[in-house]
């Protein structure tokens, strides 16, 4: 339960942020929220605000992390709880900031959306009202990068033959291309028939 006194400390807090820093209206209601939860969390574990530690503040932000809140806004939480503490330690009322050294949950990082099969067909199909050989070009392109899942900077550095000087090529006889990818690294990837078709196509007009 909530102690008078940790009452007390927040509410001179508040008053801080709000008249000496005058911070906008609604940071301060930011604020109250976030130091209302930090006064639950200490409430659930029968501690009182100056008595944290280090080890509340990591369990309660996996707690916050279980229960779905967002990296960002456990951040955002930590960052109100932070100032809390750095403002009690300017008070000569703590020694250390509990919530020092704590980090954020890492968002996962999304995988790129590839084209739909329907998608993908409807681009291959797309009628090019170019020269010839312009939509030879762009059909070769379209069918590499599809077929092979080549990267664009990959792509745009193939060449017809192997050299000592070229980025990539692609060996129709063997039906693969060698690329130059990420990090200097050579890697070889298959290349389907109807790549092979276009490029044989392409290279008969270019």
């Amino acid at each position: 339960m909530t102690t008078a006194s940790d009452l007390l400390v927040v509410e001179r807090y508040l008053t801080y942020v709000r008249v000496e820093k005058r911070l906008a209206q609604r940071t301060v209601e930011l604020y109250t929220l976030d130091l209302a939860k930090l006064s639950d969390f200490a409430a659930q574990a029968k501690v009182g605000l100056l008595e944290v530690q280090n080890h509340h503040i990591r369990r309660w932000v996996a707690q916050m992390h279980s229960a779905g809140r967002t990296g960002r806004g456990i951040a955002l939480i930590l960052s109100g709880w932070r100032g809390f503490y750095h403002w009690l330690g300017r008070q000569g009322m703590l020694d250390c900031n509990p919530v020092l050294d704590v980090r954020t949950p890492k968002a996962p990082k999304p995988l790129p959306k590839a084209l739909g099969v329907d998608a993908a067909v409807q681009f291959a199909d797309f009628a090019c009202t170019d020269a010839p050989w312009v939509e030879a070009r762009v059909g070769a392109i379209v069918e590499l990068l599809y077929g092979s899942g080549l990267r664009v900077g990959e792509l745009v550095g193939l060449d017809v033959h192997a050299s000592a000087t070229a980025r990539g090529w692609v060996d129709l006889q063997a039906s693969e291309a060698h690329v130059l990818g990420k990090g200097s690294k050579r890697r070889t990837v298959p290349v389907g028939s109807a790549a092979l078709w276009a490029l044989e196509r392409w290279l008969a007009v270019r």
